[in-house]
């Protein structure tokens, strides 16, 4: 009897997901790589239900194991992981340059304490 796609797809990410943690964030992945959410979406969605470092676990995990438990039939759904892994890589560089862009701004108080120092240091006291 010959399976259909649409089963070996669904076996194939069955595989995939299994005993992923959280359970949310397993959902989340099993649409993306069914193709009903695209892979920047899954990945917002993800980061706002758990951390960075929690989607990367996950996003790893299933990387992992599409390298080592794939079939030949699983093509297409890996080619989605390989997609969700790309976009979360691009995405958590993305990040990252904002972090530092904000980390080498000075902050408000700094800014501050920069100003009221020059001031001092420009105004001549008079006391008298």
């Amino acid at each position: 009897m010959m399976t259909s796609r649409t089963g070996l797809e669904a076996e194939a990410i069955t595989r995939l997901t299994d005993g992923l943690e959280p359970p949310a964030m397993r959902a989340i992945l099993v649409q993306c790589l069914t193709g009903e959410l695209a892979p920047s979406t899954a990945i917002s969605r993800m980061l706002a239900s758990g951390g960075a470092s929690t989607v990367r676990a996950a996003i790893d995990d299933v990387t992992h194991r599409a390298a080592t438990l794939s079939r030949a039939s699983d093509r297409l759904v890996q080619d989605r992981v390989d997609e969700l892994t790309q976009v979360f890589i691009e995405t958590v560089g993305a990040l990252a340059d904002v972090s530092d862009t904000t980390k080498s701004r000075p902050g408000v108080d700094e800014l501050r304490t920069i100003a009221l120092r020059d001031f001092a240091r420009d105004e001549p006291r008079i006391s008298e």
